[in-house]
């Protein structure tokens, strides 16, 4: 085990573990546990259970329990005073309000296990099974105002920057970038080789993980033709 030592000021020095500490535990919750969301002061736990637990980050307390979704929670999405909630059955999104958990809304049904929702200022994007398509919903009735083309697969993960959406999922085994305004395809990756069940973004690369291949692809946001010594940009993938 490594250790890295940190002097203050006054000469004293703590010595910081390079390992991962037990520090504290939540009640049970009543299944397995699916997604985990937090803001500056709390968690909220979905799962098997079929409920929320909104959960003080401090002492891991539950301060607070949602209705019960009728089915797995698979994906909560959260913003700074509500939480968007997908999964199994119902096959809606809930929308929740954070201070106490109870429901405010409900979009139409997705006709599909919802296992991935992204959020932004004004919509969520929602994706799953069996309609496999992106969904853009209002987030302030979740009325439906774009849905995408199909992805050819399960969607299991949809990631955003401030323009375009990154999607990914089971079957056809890519990233597609869609366009945010209307939800077009504009690029799309190489074959990952495997379902894709993660993907994270930054300022200039996506990386995508998944099952078969089992390996982290880092892939380019920015695609560049280089064409008479001219430095082109052709689009984002």
């Amino acid at each position: 085990m490594g250790e890295a030592i940190i002097t203050r000021r006054g000469g004293a020095s703590l010595k910081e573990a390079n390992e991962i500490i037990f520090s504290a535990e939540s009640s049970k919750y009543s299944g397995s546990i699916h997604s985990i969301v937090l803001d500056d002061n709390y968690l909220y736990v979905g799962g098997s259970g079929y409920t929320v637990h909104k959960i003080n980050k401090s002492d891991l307390n539950k301060v607070a329990e949602s209705i019960d979704y009728g089915d797995y929670i698979r994906s909560i999405a959260a913003d700074d005073n509500y939480l968007y909630v997908g999964g199994s059955t119902t096959q809606k999104v809930y929308k929740l309000n954070k201070l106490n958990l109870t429901k405010v809304a409900e979009s139409i049904s997705y006709d599909g296990d919802i296992y991935s929702i992204a959020v932004d200022d004004n919509y969520l994007y929602v994706g799953g099974g069996t309609t496999q398509k992106v969904y853009k919903l209002n987030k302030s009735n979740l009325t439906k105002v774009a849905e995408s083309i199909s992805y050819g697969g399960t969607i299991y993960s949809i990631t955003a920057d401030d323009n375009y959406l990154y999607v990914g999922g089971g079957t056809t085994q890519k990233v597609y970038k869609l366009n945010k305004s209307n939800l077009t395809k504009v690029a799309e990756s190489i074959s990952y080789d495997g379902d894709i069940y993660s993907i994270a973004v930054d300022d200039n690369y996506l990386y995508v993980g998944g099952d078969t291949t089992r390996r982290v692809y880092r892939l380019y946001r920015v695609a560049y033709l280089y064409k008479n010594l001219k430095l082109v940009v052709i689009g984002r993938v």
